[in-house]
């Protein structure tokens, strides 16, 4: 049920190309197949290479072709330009022949435009695979029936230099039904020949009437590569699945008689060149690359790591995955896409982790386990391999007992009322619930109650719950389980956010959407490992920068003690209100030096915009504040006891008899105003050439904009039209808005005008130089300027060589600590940028996964 599983189990071995791969991007059926002679490609810079999938079932067959990740394959393809069959060699019942299928068939490469629609008909002559019919009919069919088979309670796991012990495995009676067995062996690494083995009776479907449409009960299932630049004479074998009635046939042995037996018949190949074509055509190189450790292991409380593979820090970071399986563990080093994961990631780097407390029915005891724990981090080489024994104990999650037995556990009644809206969740906020949509009905079983929280800063969840099926013979219920998924972030190492929270409950009224929020009160963090595995917020080679990081919504007093570490060389800190009628968003954070019209040539500043309207009604000028922004360049230099002084930081004046002289006017009907409406003319104050700009007559609102690109030097671009009478704007007839800043490492501070917006109905006021008489009439009315002003010498360095300070490494409390009180959502560097750096990109690839599940 959980949100991560699926991407922690694609984190494998990748070696990254340093180039973007141009690869076709089509479908088809094998009735149509010029609908893949398409002109479509794909061209993205990542660890990606492109594929010819043939999918074959009894009718049809389905042809695509795509791109695919290098580690989605569950064995490390060592080349990528293959070609891989899943195939089966067959018993016919009715002729008592064996023949073989073909399953499905890619095609691998790594050049661009290599997955080719010309190859389609090529792919299934390429490879085929068979064994003597005389040793299938001994070893696999048999006597056609069989009442015993070896039995594995788990999988037997071995390699080369420790071989598997099947001493676990034994022979045990099948039921009446159940005819034939089953045992697969799959290869992990090919290269150290680890592999793992399984073995049990075979699935009573299998003796039913539609055995053949699953394959049929005696059969061999393999899957095989070819790497198509080496000897293709040779193979690698990375399944087998053994469906036999012979005595003995699923014996641990089999599958080593199987590859002796084995024989490949090598097609015509002539359209697959033995060696790449050369020069490969290649785009353009990874954008700010990221190098990340890249290993996996099992079993083992520490993984020896030297291999590296680079992706784009602009949509990956690297990772640590550590995942329990019962008694197995697995870890895998890799890095990870940003779009991977259901949530979005504000901050790195992150400890995400799953558990599980259930309820054992004999000891009456709750356990908690560990499903999972990752480790996030951004910056080169930041995965360290003697990061993963911090892993196990990094946090824990924990529930009074006492609360899990009244609202999990219950009092055994046979019957609970369950909310029931199966087919889909309902969002909304904690309170949103209609009776209507999720009506209460009576439960014999387990209540299945799902909680994902979309937006877990802004208490945004949705909700699911329905009354599960009775227990089965397959199948048991978990009865009373409660499985919580949650992130810490290194800015607040002792809240935990929740992402999911999944209840199997018999309590009565268990599912009850308050319960989530009775859940989060009584959570408690038990931090273990965090502060070593926090100890570096960033790349130690690369100066960093530590600012208070939050977001808050109509609160005057913005409490925040979350912060966060970027570069120092590319962010500073800020304070940022914006005013919007009524309403006050506060933004505490990074933003990146270079995302303002202008560039901030020193600090600390205080950037103001303020709109001057003319109230028509009341005949006079208000002025009302748009935004404030403080900047500053050393470590906390944002503290929030800041917020609350910058609206009243300084002002700007205009007097009002030369607004109402050069904006307001007399009421007549017509003035002249210059137009150049296309685009702005840029240059010194008195540059203007009037044929660019020719006086007209307006009968509207006259709008005249000076953008100063380049305040110190006087450069700034004019532009000027007449707003057109059936215009879609709601602007004011006599309005001007002026964006100033004020550099506050100058006594006294001075004012350094970036835009002057002005919509008049005065004659003449579009003429280029109204901006110096305005700057010249200008008026600043300073407040208390004093706490904005740095507290240090060293604090007020120019963006040219900024001021730096080390990593902060503040460790984490040790105790429990509550989550009664989630932090605000962060603030994203990138505030005045074009595009905001709070959008996730939602990239869609094609994966494929070539490991059956039995």
């Amino acid at each position: 049920m959980m949100i991560v599983q699926s991407l922690v189990l694609l984190l494998l071995l990748s070696i990254v190309p340093s180039n973007s791969l141009k690869c076709y991007e089509c479908g088809c059926d094998q009735s149509d197949t010029a609908a893949c002679n398409c002109d479509t490609t794909s061209d993205i810079t990542d660890n990606d290479y492109c594929i010819i999938l043939e999918q074959r079932y009894v009718g049809t067959t389905y042809i695509q072709l795509s791109r695919i990740p290098r580690n989605s394959s569950w064995v490390y393809i060592e080349d990528p330009y293959y070609i891989l069959t899943e195939e089966s060699i067959r018993y016919n019942l009715t002729t008592r022949q064996w023949y073989l299928w073909t399953g499905s068939i890619v095609f691998g490469c790594d050049w661009d435009r290599c997955n080719s629609p010309n190859l389609i008909n090529s792919l299934p002559n390429s490879f085929k695979y068979n064994i003597n019919s005389t040793w299938l009919n001994s070893n696999i069919y048999g006597t056609g029936a069989i009442t015993s088979c070896y039995h594995c309670d788990t999988q037997v796991c071995g390699d080369i230099a420790n071989p598997s012990d099947f001493s676990e495995c034994k022979i045990t009676t099948c039921d009446t039904n159940i005819t034939s067995c089953l045992a697969y062996d799959l290869w992990n690494n090919v290269a150290t020949g680890e592999q793992c083995y399984q073995s049990d009776c075979a699935p009573a479907y299998l003796n039913g009437a539609d055995a053949e449409t699953y394959g049929g009960k005696y059969r061999i299932d393999l899957e095989a590569v070819v790497y198509l630049a080496k000897d293709r004479s040779k193979y690698d074998i990375w399944e087998l699945d053994v469906y036999c009635a012979a005595n003995n046939c699923t014996r641990p042995s089999i599958f080593k008689e199987i590859t002796e037996q084995l024989r490949l018949e090598i097609g015509d190949l002539s359209a697959f060149p033995p060696i790449r074509p050369f020069p490969i055509e290649t785009t353009t190189p990874i954008p700010n690359p990221l190098r990340c450790y890249s290993c996996e292991c099992s079993d083992a409380s520490t993984c020896p790591c030297s291999s590296t593979v680079v992706s784009s820090l602009d949509y990956t970071y690297c990772v640590i995955v550590r995942e329990n399986f019962g008694q197995d563990t697995y870890i895998y080093a890799d890095y990870l896409e940003r779009d991977a994961t259901y949530m979005y990631i504000v901050e790195f780097p992150y400890a995400l982790v799953e558990e599980s407390i259930d309820y054992n029915e004999k000891t009456g005891v709750w356990l908690t386990t560990t499903n999972f724990v990752i480790y996030g981090c951004n910056w080169n080489l930041c995965n360290k391999p003697e990061y993963i024994p911090l892993l196990p104990n990094s946090y824990q999650m924990r529930l009074p007992e006492a609360w899990l037995n009244s609202s999990i556990l219950g009092t055994g009644q046979p019957v609970r009322d369950c909310h029931q809206c199966p087919d889909r969740p309902q969002c909304g906020t904690i309170d949103f619930l209609d009776a209507n949509t999720c009506p209460i009905q009576s439960c014999n079983t387990t209540c299945l109650i799902l909680d994902t929280h979309e937006d877990p800063e802004g208490d945004y969840l949705c909700y699911q719950s329905f009354c599960l099926p009775p227990d089965t013979q397959d199948y048991q219920l978990d009865r009373h389980k409660v499985e919580i998924e949650g992130i810490i972030y290194a800015g607040q190492p002792n809240v935990v956010h929740l992402w999911e929270v999944d209840v199997y409950c018999r309590a009565d009224d268990c599912s009850r959407p308050g319960i989530f929020r009775e859940l989060r009160e009584n959570l408690s963090v038990v931090p273990g490992t965090l502060a070593a595995l926090f100890n570096e917020t960033g790349d130690p080679n690369i100066p960093q920068r530590r600012c208070y990081d939050c977001y808050c919504y109509a609160r005057p007093n913005c409490t925040c003690d979350r912060t966060t570490t970027m570069s120092a060389n590319q962010t500073y800190c800020m304070i940022k209100l914006e005013h919007y009628g009524q309403d006050v968003w506060t933004t505490v954070g990074h933003i990146d030096q270079d995302s303002t019209h202008v560039h901030i040539q020193e600090f600390p500043y205080l950037l103001v915009e303020e709109s001057i309207l003319y109230d028509e009604q009341l005949m006079r000028w208000n002025t009302i504040t748009n935004f404030v922004m403080y900047g500053c360049n050393y470590d906390l230099c944002n503290h929030p006891s800041l917020i609350p002084l910058v609206p009243n930081s300084f002002q700007m004046r205009l007097p009002e008899d030369w607004l109402n002289a050069n904006v307001k006017g007399t009421g007549q009907p017509v003035r002249d105003c210059h137009e150049c409406p296309e685009q702005a003319q840029c240059g010194t104050s008195d540059f203007l050439d009037a044929s660019r700009c020719p006086i007209r007559e307006c009968n509207t609102t006259c709008l005249v904009s000076d953008i100063f690109d380049k305040p110190n030097d006087d450069l700034q671009c004019y532009q000027s039209y007449c707003v057109p009478r059936n215009a879609d704007t709601t602007m004011n007839t006599h309005r001007l808005e002026i964006e100033g800043l004020l550099n506050l490492n100058k006594e006294p501070p001075t004012i350094e005008l970036w835009e002057v917006d002005i919509y008049c109905r005065a004659d003449d006021c579009s003429r280029p130089e109204i901006f110096s008489e305005l700057k010249s009439k200008l008026t600043v009315a300073p407040g208390d300027l004093g706490p904005f002003k740095p507290q240090t010498s060293t604090s007020s360095q120019s963006t040219n060589n900024p001021a730096t300070t080390s990593p902060s490494t503040n460790n984490p409390p040790t105790t429990a600590s509550s989550t009664n009180n989630p932090p605000t959502t962060p603030s994203k560097a990138s505030l005045l940028s074009g595009a905001s750096s709070l959008i996730a990109l939602v990239i869609t690839i094609f994966l494929i996964n070539f490991h059956n599940v039995l």
